[in-house]
């Protein structure tokens, strides 16, 4: 497949096709991580890391309050 490199700004950026975005799961907003070696560039998707619990509700602003779930009672050999 052959792109062209297009001026974008002061920058410049190819698009890349969605055929590949597809193969590779690649979604908006994934991280990537671009390097040169050998003259040739490199495009890698980042590995997605676990958040924290902290992480996850860092912008979380609402009132929280717990709540008590009665599951029932124990249907096989749990120990509660």
């Amino acid at each position: 497949m052959v792109i062209t490199l297009k001026k974008i700004g002061n920058s410049r950026g190819i698009i890349i096709p969605s055929s590949i975005l597809k193969t590779l799961d690649i979604k908006d907003n994934d991280e990537l991580t671009i390097v040169s070696s050998n003259k040739n560039i490199i495009i890698k998707k980042n590995k997605q890391t676990a958040k924290t619990l902290a992480d996850l509700f860092a912008n979380y602003h609402g009132d929280y309050e717990p709540v008590e779930v009665d599951w029932g009672k124990p249907k096989g050999r749990e120990v509660w």
